[in-house]
């Protein structure tokens, strides 16, 4: 990201044109709009003309609709490239909250800390279209940003004039300072509740990105702080283990806070109370129990408060005494388990796509005849991650036609460790292990193609 090119956001505010833009909030026609993505939708306020993206497929509007608001960084790279999976993944998380995605494109040049004020105004007007056009719950409103974009929601989308949001919450992802000591208007009571958060790597800090006298770290740290100290007890931030600035997890971040903000605490959790805090950060209910089990402190120490996740569970991150990163995820029908992030295993589910991917751990990871393997759970369909030093850190899916012949052969024990995950063939799709391969062809059933 850069920083600002031009002076400071001025404190003068041009209600004028605000007041007007939002007034097109109360002239809603009877009729919703059809649910059809839209990408690249010209809007022009403010002097300023700019694209917006709307993804609402999948949204149901006999219900209470909410909108996302996803600001991309510096460069706009996911934001000029609508089609992304990125995008359409965060799209499909916003969608399981009945929320539409919109992604508005930074200016001409690309940046959103640049120009902020008159960029401010042009958001502002183009929200209340959003929010006219979708029928939008005012309650139900998410801002989401990552490196420049997460600037701007600190600077000018929640810090200015942003009374129109009346609950929801944000997502600040590798930025989002605050450096002139407070927010540009008075927050309402609305929107002090709504609750911010500022997620950073531990490693993002000066010299991560550009320019290299900026860090994230220590703008997370002045955001989080500036907007507690304007009245939202809810901002805080989340400091995540070995992340630097290029490898946030950003659909998943965000998919995530939709779960926790707009679906509420998974079944069964336990409200943590003060008494548990470890370094601030409560540690309670079955992730706590589970925490304490295995050694509390002399295990590891938290470094953020629980989240919600896929397949109606509850993670906790942590950082272990050796130094390793760890998550302890909860659900109903798993219970709490670890899975190290710092290991073979644990590194292939994070960057697979954690939970949403292959399913809650159904077990801590197990020792195995020449290596290690964890089973996780995605409402029923199962897939094992194993590891071995000669062959790495691959999935097996289980519930599949080719993971049941594997097992039907003795899994690790018959045809050996996997080599690859599935890949596609020209008749369906195979996958290797150390004692032959197996191919799935469509119409044919499975075949083993031993070596």
């Amino acid at each position: 990201m850069t920083l600002l090119s031009s002076a400071l956001p001025s404190r003068a505010l041009r209600s004028a044109l605000v007041a007007g833009a939002l007034a097109a909030t109360l002239a809603v026609g009877t009729t919703a709009p059809a649910a059809a993505d839209t990408a690249n939708t010209s809007f022009s306020a403010a002097g300023i003309t700019s694209q917006y993206h709307v993804y609402d497929a999948g949204v149901d509007r006999s219900k209470a609709v909410g909108v996302v608001f996803y600001f991309d960084g510096d460069g706009q790279y996911y934001a000029q490239r609508p089609t992304t999976t990125m995008l359409r993944t965060m799209a499909a998380r916003a969608a399981a909250r009945n929320m539409v995605l919109v992604v508005p494109v930074a200016p001409a040049n690309r940046s959103w800390t640049a120009n902020s004020e008159a960029v401010g105004d042009w958001f502002r007007a183009l929200a209340a279209k959003v929010m006219a056009d979708q029928r939008a719950d005012a309650t139900r409103v998410h801002l989401a940003g990552y490196s420049g974009g997460a600037e701007f929601i600190a600077t000018e989308a929640l810090s200015d004039r942003a009374g129109w949001i009346r609950g929801g919450g944000a997502t600040l992802i590798g930025g989002g300072g605050v450096y002139w000591g407070g927010l540009e208007s008075a927050p309402d009571a609305a929107l002090r509740a709504t609750d911010p958060t500022w997620y950073v790597g531990s490693e993002d800090g000066y010299g991560a990105t550009q320019p290299a006298n900026w860090s994230a770290f220590e703008a997370a740290g002045k955001g989080a702080a500036a907007y507690r100290a304007a009245g939202f007890a809810l901002a805080d931030r989340v400091v995540l283990p070995g992340l630097h600035h290029t490898n946030y997890d950003l659909p998943d971040l965000v998919g995530d806070d939709l779960d926790r903000l707009h679906r509420g605490t998974a079944p069964g959790t336990v409200a943590p109370s003060t008494e548990d805090a470890v370094d601030g950060w409560p540690v309670a209910g079955a992730i706590g129990a589970r925490w304490r089990a295995l050694g509390g402190t002399s295990w590891a120490r938290p470094v953020s408060a629980e989240h919600a996740s896929a397949h109606g569970s509850v993670y906790q991150r942590f950082t272990g005494t050796d130094g390793r990163d760890k998550a302890i995820y909860w659900s109903r029908s798993t219970g709490a388990r670890v899975v190290d992030y710092g290991g073979a295993i644990g590194q292939r589910f994070g960057h697979g796509g954690y939970a949403e991917a292959f399913g809650v751990p159904a077990g801590d990871e197990q020792r195995a005849a020449g290596g290690a393997s964890q089973v996780f759970d995605a409402a029923g369909r199962r897939t094992r991650i194993l590891w071995s030093a000669g062959t790495g850190a691959r999935a097996v899916k289980e519930f599949g036609a080719i993971g049941r012949a594997w097992a039907g052969l003795g899994a690790e024990r018959g045809l050996g460790y996997p080599t690859t995950d599935e890949y596609a063939t020209a008749g369906g799709v195979a996958q290797q292990f150390t004692g032959g391969r197996i191919e799935w062809r469509a119409g044919g059933g499975t075949t083993v193609v031993r070596r």
